[in-house]
């Protein structure tokens, strides 16, 4: 698939779920929402977007470590 189309397709899925997301976040709780106001709603994102992060590194570290360990296997019976 072109990465253009690539592009556009998660553009127009990614756009209308982080309005949505958004306006849960800020709206009034009386109107469906949490009522976090934008100061509330942005740290949330951040910390959603640091654990993602980490998961990320972790899950790249884990994958490192079980390539290593083949290789130092083979070393030691050198």
């Amino acid at each position: 698939m072109p990465n253009v189309a690539q592009f556009w397709i998660a553009f127009v899925l990614t756009r209308p779920l982080g309005a949505t997301a958004g306006d849960f976040l800020t709206k009034p709780v009386a109107k469906g929402g949490l009522d976090l106001g934008t100061l509330g709603s942005s740290l949330v994102l951040l910390v959603v977007l640091f654990g993602m992060m980490i998961y990320a590194h972790r899950q790249e570290r884990r994958g490192e470590a079980t390539k290593a360990q083949p290789e130092e296997v083979s070393r030691r019976a050198e």
